[in-house]
């Protein structure tokens, strides 16, 4: 089922030293579908137009499901923007995770387990014909699924599916990355039910040490990295700054950090991608520029991106609003 490939990237420890310091923040990424998901496709298409036309961004963040084709409008867009994209699997996970809270890359029932292995390959076979048709396949990121075993378990079987993810991905594509995301980890108790918290069966330790044992197990591709999402650090109680320092000095490569604050509520902050246009949502332009100086110093080439939703508190902001927000803010920042 699974085949190996001998397409190899330079992973960061061989770079040069001209490489090392040219490296930095390397991509502007904009998750426009965040802001636009109540529009028609062909609607959402021409705010794509407008990121490339008015803002230079031309790299974006979406979600793809398994067995779900993306509409031609924006299939077409894409391809004659030349666009590149990184593909979340977010949405897989949490519309997988209602139906049976044991889905994940990291389940303990390995039928479950392999049914997310093969929606992951669904997935791939979809960017296979993105990348086709001209459309740039950046990074494909997954997601543990929830905790719904002990911990040792849980990591086996993340390790077991990586290892065959990272195989099929280095077959299929020569220059994307199969990207591990960091999510919230908080205990199945807690009041905020999935998917506005508790996306991550491992602790952050214990997700940094399955995947490096997975990239030192396999050689096929390049090492599978992490990427940040701001908004769902603030989720688990932590600092996100603090975060990607212990990252950055980890045995890991970082693929980027998606910037984006949370929703408020009386249980804590719950998963809703509220900007920094909103005082409540644990984000701010000061954040965005203290986790922009950390990229710019770091000798990994990253990405900096943000996705953000419309929700202002009880409130919705426009569509222009939020996006031109978002546009200016990254602009300013990288």
């Amino acid at each position: 089922m699974f085949f190996r490939a001998a397409n190899l990237e330079i992973t960061p420890e061989y770079r040069t030293t001209d490489e090392r310091m040219t490296a930095m923040i390397a991509e502007k990424v904009l998750g426009v579908y965040a802001s636009v998901g109540s529009l028609s496709p062909a609607e959402q298409a021409e705010w794509y137009r407008r990121a490339s036309r008015e803002w230079g961004i031309n790299t974006f963040e979406l979600p793809l499901l398994a067995g779900v084709p993306l509409p031609s409008e924006l299939v077409e867009t894409f391809s004659a923007l030349r666009a590149s994209l990184v593909v979340t699997l977010v949405a897989q996970w949490a519309a997988g995770g209602q139906k049976n809270p044991a889905y994940g890359l990291s389940s303990v029932d390995e039928s479950t387990r392999m049914t997310a292995v093969l929606d992951v390959c669904s997935v791939l076979q979809q960017c296979l014909g993105l990348s086709n048709q001209g459309i740039r396949i950046r990074n494909v990121v997954v997601h543990t699924g929830q905790r719904s075993g002990h911990s040792v378990q849980q990591a086996i079987a993340l390790s077991r599916s990586l290892v065959d993810l990272r195989l099929v991905s280095a077959t299929v594509f020569r220059d994307c990355a199969l990207t591990v995301e960091v999510t919230d980890c908080l205990p199945a108790d807690h009041p905020i039910p999935f998917p506005a918290a508790k996306k991550a069966s491992l602790a952050l330790a214990d997700l940094i040490e399955t995947i490096a044992s997975v990239n030192r197990e396999t050689a096929a591709g390049s090492p599978i990295p992490l990427l940040l999402n701001w908004g769902r650090l603030l989720i688990n109680g932590d600092s996100p700054l603090a975060i990607l320092d212990q990252i950055l000095v980890s045995a890991l490569p970082l693929a980027g950090v998606i910037l984006s604050g949370a929703g408020a509520s009386v249980d804590g902050y719950r998963d809703s991608h509220n900007s920094h246009l909103d005082p409540d949502s644990g984000f701010t332009t000061v954040d965005a520029k203290a986790c922009a100086a950390v990229l710019k110093l770091s000798p990994q080439s990253t990405f900096l991106g943000m996705k953000c939703s419309r929700a202002k508190g009880d409130e919705n902001l426009s569509i222009d609003e939020v996006l031109t927000a978002q546009a200016e803010l990254l602009n300013q920042i990288t």
